[in-house]
């Protein structure tokens, strides 16, 4: 069996148990709150950067990590004699991808997909590759069919407050909404890396939630990869938001794991509080 890693950025947005389950390596990406700079899912969580924008009204900014981060975080496990996989939050959204490539090409040995995606898109990428690993593929190998399959991967995400959108310029379309004067609550949908506005939602948040989750697993004609779907959220102070899609998710019988997972601070600083998503795989 080949010595494969696989590794991702905290974007990812897996809990610490399935990172674990998995042995998935990740890079915390960087939060800065003020002056001050933390490491995502390290020293920070998103009820500090939820509190701090209540506090100041300014966003944290998020950023990616270095190419000489990305040659160190690869090159112990080069230098082990192991080939590493890594895919993180997409090229369109972030420069991560651009520097885990260009350290690729310094260590060797490492095979950089862009996910085209973010949060937990990006984990249905790095549990395919979990899984073909655990067949006994080779990073190239995983490299390759991962890359050929991030196109079939259904993002998407309800957002409760524009603000966090709009003035971190992630999804220019939110711009437009006209925001929180209509109270919508906008369907965010990740296509071909980059987000739009998709079906807008108007009334109480947990009904539009688990209606939303509802439309997405019903639609005609779509094929779902039936292994795992997530329900990804930053509901910190209502957890009943998440148990009701959960089990909105579980009704439909779809799915053989229902993962329900916590966005880390870097989703978080861009998308704010009770943002929840389902995400799912489908067939080409």
């Amino acid at each position: 069996m080949s010595k494969v890693i696989i590794a991702t950025d905290s974007c990812c947005d897996l809990s610490t148990e399935l990172y674990e389950k998995f042995d998935i390596k990740v890079l915390p990406l960087y939060v800065t709150l003020g002056d001050k700079t933390y490491f995502d899912g390290v020293d920070i969580k998103p009820v500090d950067i939820f509190k701090y924008v209540n506090e100041t009204g300014t966003l944290p900014k998020t950023a990616a990590r270095s190419v000489g981060d990305f040659i160190d975080f690869f090159k112990k496990f080069v230098d082990e004699g192991y080939e590493v996989f890594f895919t993180g939050i997409g090229s369109c959204l972030s420069a991560t991808t651009q520097n885990a490539r260009l350290a690729a090409e310094e260590v060797g040995n490492v095979y950089v997909v862009d996910s085209e995606n973010l949060s937990s898109g990006i984990a249905l990428s790095i549990l395919k590759a979990c899984d073909l690993r655990d067949q006994g593929m080779s990073a190239e190998e995983i490299a390759d069919i991962v890359s050929s399959e991030t196109k079939n991967i259904d993002a998407s995400f309800i957002i409760d407050r524009l603000d966090y959108l709009y003035k971190g310029g992630r999804c220019s379309a939110v711009s437009a909404l006209g925001a929180n004067l209509l109270k919508l609550h906008p369907c965010i949908e990740v296509k071909e890396g980059k987000m739009g506005v998709g079906k807008k939602y108007r009334g109480n948040m947990k009904d539009i939630l688990v209606k939303y989750v509802k439309e997405r697993l019903s639609v005609e004609d779509r094929k779902y990869k039936k292994t795992r779907v997530f329900i990804t959220h930053t509901c910190v102070e209502h957890p009943e938001y998440v148990e009701a899609c959960v089990e909105a998710v579980k009704e439909t019988g779809i799915f053989e794991n229902v993962y329900a997972t916590a966005a880390g601070a870097t989703v978080s600083s861009h998308c704010g509080p009770n943002t929840l998503g389902v995400l799912f795989d489908t067939e080409a």
